[in-house]
């Protein structure tokens, strides 16, 4: 079993994401986006205040939050992200 530690370190996996039901594979292109870009995704969560994801890219990171869906959120990341 995986200490807190290492599963705080652990980059986002899409793969995952998809087989836990959190993100649908038709998603996989926002994430190929960001990524063409020189994102990274460093956490999605989900909080009280909607669908959270955080991208980095150097020593900048930036938030994005949806209310209703993680797909939107991933969505409106791939879109602002420059």
């Amino acid at each position: 079993m995986k200490t807190y530690k290492e599963l705080m370190s652990e980059k986002f996996n899409f793969k995952g994401a998809v087989k836990t039901g959190m993100l649908d594979k038709y998603d996989e292109p926002h994430i190929k986006t960001l990524e063409k870009k020189g994102w990274e995704i460093e956490e999605f969560n989900l909080t009280s205040s909607g669908y959270e994801i955080f991208i980095s890219k150097g020593s900048k990171t930036v938030k994005y939050v949806d209310k209703k869906s993680p797909s939107k959120a991933l969505k409106l990341a791939a879109e602002k992200a420059k």
